[in-house]
Protein backbone atom coordinates (compact mmCIF):
# COMPACT_ATOMS: atom_id res chain seq x y z
CA UNK A 1 0.00 0.00 0.00
CA UNK A 2 1.73 3.36 -0.69
CA UNK A 3 1.80 6.55 1.09
CA UNK A 4 -0.59 8.11 -0.36
CA UNK A 5 -3.57 5.83 0.33
CA UNK A 6 -2.49 4.87 3.50
CA UNK A 7 -2.61 8.60 4.28
CA UNK A 8 -6.13 8.98 2.81
CA UNK A 9 -7.19 6.49 4.35
CA UNK A 10 -6.38 7.64 7.90
CA UNK A 11 -7.61 11.03 7.30
CA UNK A 12 -11.17 9.73 5.65
CA UNK A 13 -11.79 7.55 9.31
CA UNK A 14 -10.91 10.47 11.28
CA UNK A 15 -13.12 12.77 9.39
CA UNK A 16 -16.14 10.06 9.49
CA UNK A 17 -15.54 9.77 13.34
CA UNK A 18 -15.72 13.91 13.77
CA UNK A 19 -18.80 13.04 11.94
CA UNK A 20 -20.21 10.73 13.90
CA UNK A 21 -19.45 12.35 17.31
CA UNK A 22 -20.93 15.62 15.91
CA UNK A 23 -24.47 13.96 15.24
CA UNK A 24 -23.81 12.55 18.27
CA UNK A 25 -23.92 15.69 19.94
CA UNK A 26 -26.47 17.60 17.87
CA UNK A 27 -28.27 14.51 18.35
CA UNK A 28 -28.39 14.83 21.96
CA UNK A 29 -28.77 18.83 21.78
CA UNK A 30 -31.93 18.21 19.78
CA UNK A 31 -33.54 15.90 22.83
CA UNK A 32 -33.58 12.56 20.53
CA UNK A 33 -32.64 9.62 23.02
CA UNK A 34 -31.93 6.50 21.13
CA UNK A 35 -30.67 3.07 22.26
CA UNK A 36 -27.36 2.21 22.40
CA UNK A 37 -27.52 0.07 19.44
CA UNK A 38 -28.92 2.75 17.30
CA UNK A 39 -26.01 5.11 17.96
CA UNK A 40 -23.43 2.58 18.15
CA UNK A 41 -24.13 1.44 14.79
CA UNK A 42 -24.23 4.73 13.15
CA UNK A 43 -22.08 4.85 10.24
CA UNK A 44 -22.42 7.78 7.82
CA UNK A 45 -21.13 8.13 4.88
CA UNK A 46 -21.25 11.34 2.87
CA UNK A 47 -20.43 10.51 -0.45
CA UNK A 48 -23.41 8.21 -1.17
CA UNK A 49 -25.91 8.79 2.08
CA UNK A 50 -28.08 11.79 3.00
CA UNK A 51 -26.73 14.42 5.57
CA UNK A 52 -26.87 13.41 9.09
CA UNK A 53 -28.04 17.32 10.04
CA UNK A 54 -31.36 17.49 10.80
CA UNK A 55 -33.66 20.05 9.42
CA UNK A 56 -34.34 23.70 11.07
CA UNK A 57 -37.81 23.17 11.52
CA UNK A 58 -37.05 19.52 12.89
CA UNK A 59 -34.56 21.01 15.15
CA UNK A 60 -36.92 23.95 16.15
CA UNK A 61 -39.67 21.83 17.62
CA UNK A 62 -37.07 19.36 19.44
CA UNK A 63 -35.28 22.82 20.87
CA UNK A 64 -39.26 24.32 21.94
CA UNK A 65 -40.14 20.55 23.40
CA UNK A 66 -37.06 20.71 25.27
CA UNK A 67 -37.15 24.04 26.83
CA UNK A 68 -41.31 22.83 27.89
CA UNK A 69 -39.30 19.35 29.66
CA UNK A 70 -36.89 21.50 31.80
CA UNK A 71 -39.31 24.43 32.52
CA UNK A 72 -41.95 21.76 33.53
CA UNK A 73 -39.48 20.10 35.77
CA UNK A 74 -38.01 23.33 36.77
CA UNK A 75 -41.15 24.41 38.03
CA UNK A 76 -42.46 20.96 39.66
CA UNK A 77 -39.05 21.44 41.69
CA UNK A 78 -39.87 24.50 43.31
CA UNK A 79 -42.48 23.25 44.28
CA UNK A 80 -40.97 20.67 46.19
CA UNK A 81 -38.38 22.04 47.97
CA UNK A 82 -37.86 21.19 51.37
CA UNK A 83 -35.68 22.36 54.58
CA UNK A 84 -35.12 19.06 56.66
CA UNK A 85 -33.89 19.66 60.10
CA UNK A 86 -32.84 17.00 62.23
CA UNK A 87 -33.00 16.61 65.96
CA UNK A 88 -31.51 14.07 67.64
CA UNK A 89 -32.74 10.88 65.99
CA UNK A 90 -35.41 12.24 64.01
CA UNK A 91 -36.10 14.55 61.27
CA UNK A 92 -38.73 16.70 59.97
CA UNK A 93 -39.80 19.58 56.93
CA UNK A 94 -40.19 22.36 57.83
CA UNK A 95 -40.87 23.82 54.56
CA UNK A 96 -44.72 22.31 55.09
CA UNK A 97 -44.86 24.99 57.75
CA UNK A 98 -45.07 28.44 57.97
CA UNK A 99 -44.51 30.93 60.69
CA UNK A 100 -47.80 31.22 61.76
CA UNK A 101 -48.23 27.26 62.43
CA UNK A 102 -48.86 26.13 65.74
CA UNK A 103 -46.01 23.99 67.57
CA UNK A 104 -48.05 20.81 67.71
CA UNK A 105 -48.26 19.88 64.14
CA UNK A 106 -44.71 20.31 63.74
CA UNK A 107 -43.91 18.15 66.97
CA UNK A 108 -46.27 15.57 65.51
CA UNK A 109 -44.26 15.42 62.34
CA UNK A 110 -41.06 15.00 63.82
CA UNK A 111 -41.70 12.57 66.20
CA UNK A 112 -43.10 10.76 62.99
CA UNK A 113 -40.02 10.83 61.21
CA UNK A 114 -40.99 10.32 57.51
CA UNK A 115 -39.53 14.20 56.28
CA UNK A 116 -39.55 12.76 52.44
CA UNK A 117 -43.43 11.67 53.00
CA UNK A 118 -45.60 14.76 52.05
CA UNK A 119 -48.63 13.72 53.05
CA UNK A 120 -48.48 13.73 56.64
CA UNK A 121 -48.11 17.52 56.81
CA UNK A 122 -50.12 20.29 56.24
CA UNK A 123 -53.46 18.91 56.90
CA UNK A 124 -56.44 21.04 58.23
CA UNK A 125 -58.33 19.03 61.24
CA UNK A 126 -62.36 19.27 60.81
CA UNK A 127 -63.39 21.01 63.56
CA UNK A 128 -65.87 18.93 66.23
CA UNK A 129 -69.45 19.39 65.45
CA UNK A 130 -71.28 20.43 67.66
CA UNK A 131 -72.98 18.24 70.02
CA UNK A 132 -76.91 17.89 69.49
CA UNK A 133 -79.19 19.92 71.80
CA UNK A 134 -80.54 17.16 74.32
CA UNK A 135 -84.55 17.77 75.88
CA UNK A 136 -84.03 18.43 79.40
CA UNK A 137 -86.63 17.98 81.84
CA UNK A 138 -87.76 20.58 84.12
CA UNK A 139 -85.76 19.38 86.82
CA UNK A 140 -82.48 19.78 84.73
CA UNK A 141 -83.61 23.34 83.94
CA UNK A 142 -83.76 24.58 87.41
CA UNK A 143 -80.18 22.69 88.15
CA UNK A 144 -78.73 24.76 85.33
CA UNK A 145 -80.18 27.95 86.84
CA UNK A 146 -79.15 27.19 90.22
CA UNK A 147 -75.31 26.02 88.82
CA UNK A 148 -74.42 27.63 85.71
CA UNK A 149 -71.42 26.35 83.76
CA UNK A 150 -68.20 28.15 84.81
CA UNK A 151 -65.70 28.81 81.97
CA UNK A 152 -63.59 31.10 84.14
CA UNK A 153 -62.86 31.82 87.65
CA UNK A 154 -62.69 35.32 89.06
CA UNK A 155 -60.23 37.82 88.77
CA UNK A 156 -58.17 37.62 92.35
CA UNK A 157 -58.98 41.47 94.09
CA UNK A 158 -55.91 43.51 93.72
CA UNK A 159 -53.78 43.59 96.34
CA UNK A 160 -51.34 46.56 97.86
CA UNK A 161 -48.13 46.46 98.61
CA UNK A 162 -45.06 49.08 99.86
CA UNK A 163 -42.67 50.58 97.68
CA UNK A 164 -39.75 48.37 98.84
CA UNK A 165 -41.65 45.44 97.54
CA UNK A 166 -42.30 43.85 94.01
CA UNK A 167 -45.00 41.70 95.84
CA UNK A 168 -47.78 41.44 97.60
CA UNK A 169 -46.62 37.90 99.06
CA UNK A 170 -43.80 39.58 100.14
CA UNK A 171 -43.62 41.47 103.35
CA UNK A 172 -42.19 45.22 104.48
CA UNK A 173 -39.08 44.65 105.52
CA UNK A 174 -38.88 45.15 109.29
CA UNK A 175 -36.72 48.48 110.52
CA UNK A 176 -33.11 48.13 111.53
CA UNK A 177 -32.46 48.63 115.28
CA UNK A 178 -31.19 52.07 116.36
CA UNK A 179 -28.34 50.63 118.32
CA UNK A 180 -25.56 49.49 115.98
CA UNK A 181 -23.48 46.43 117.19
CA UNK A 182 -19.62 47.79 116.61
CA UNK A 183 -18.23 44.35 116.57
CA UNK A 184 -14.60 46.19 117.22
CA UNK A 185 -15.64 47.16 120.67
CA UNK A 186 -13.97 46.71 123.56
CA UNK A 187 -15.10 42.87 125.03
CA UNK A 188 -15.61 44.31 128.25
CA UNK A 189 -17.77 47.06 127.64
CA UNK A 190 -20.01 45.11 125.05
CA UNK A 191 -23.05 43.17 125.59
CA UNK A 192 -22.57 39.28 126.52
CA UNK A 193 -23.18 36.67 124.08
CA UNK A 194 -26.61 35.39 125.78
CA UNK A 195 -27.95 39.00 124.80
CA UNK A 196 -27.06 38.92 121.36
CA UNK A 197 -28.86 35.94 120.98
CA UNK A 198 -32.34 36.86 122.27
CA UNK A 199 -32.15 39.92 120.30
CA UNK A 200 -31.76 38.24 117.28
CA UNK A 201 -34.16 35.33 118.18
CA UNK A 202 -36.67 38.20 118.75
CA UNK A 203 -36.15 39.42 115.56
CA UNK A 204 -36.30 36.69 113.14
CA UNK A 205 -39.96 35.94 115.47
CA UNK A 206 -40.94 38.90 113.74
CA UNK A 207 -39.41 38.29 110.72
CA UNK A 208 -41.48 34.94 110.39
CA UNK A 209 -44.71 36.42 111.44
CA UNK A 210 -44.63 39.19 108.65
CA UNK A 211 -43.96 36.66 105.93
CA UNK A 212 -46.74 34.37 107.68
CA UNK A 213 -49.69 37.41 107.62
CA UNK A 214 -48.60 38.74 104.27
CA UNK A 215 -49.45 35.31 102.60
CA UNK A 216 -52.87 34.84 104.67
CA UNK A 217 -53.30 38.37 103.02
CA UNK A 218 -52.48 37.15 99.76
CA UNK A 219 -54.69 33.62 99.66
CA UNK A 220 -57.81 36.08 100.81
CA UNK A 221 -57.02 38.32 97.34
CA UNK A 222 -58.66 34.21 95.77
CA UNK A 223 -61.43 34.31 98.56
CA UNK A 224 -63.66 34.23 95.53
CA UNK A 225 -62.57 31.93 93.92
CA UNK A 226 -61.74 29.57 96.40
CA UNK A 227 -65.93 29.45 97.65
CA UNK A 228 -66.61 28.81 93.56
CA UNK A 229 -63.85 25.87 93.84
CA UNK A 230 -65.04 24.43 97.50
CA UNK A 231 -69.26 24.65 96.09
CA UNK A 232 -67.87 22.52 92.82
CA UNK A 233 -66.42 19.99 95.01
CA UNK A 234 -69.43 19.76 97.15
CA UNK A 235 -72.06 19.61 94.38
CA UNK A 236 -69.99 16.79 92.68
CA UNK A 237 -69.66 15.21 96.11
CA UNK A 238 -73.38 15.45 96.73
CA UNK A 239 -73.97 13.85 93.06
CA UNK A 240 -71.80 10.88 93.34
Amino acid sequence: MSGKSKHAEVASARFRLDATLQHLVEKKDDGYTGSDGESGGVQPDFVGSASPIQSPRKAGKSRKRKRKDDSADFSSGSQHQTFVMKLFDRSVDLAQFDEESPLYPICRAWIRNQPADRTLHGRERTPTPEPPPQPSTSQDEEGMDDYPDVYRLPEPVKGEYSALTSSCRIPAPLAQPLEKLNIRQDPDHAPPPEQLLLDHMVRWKQIRNGWREAGILNEMRYAGSMDLLRDMFERNMKDG
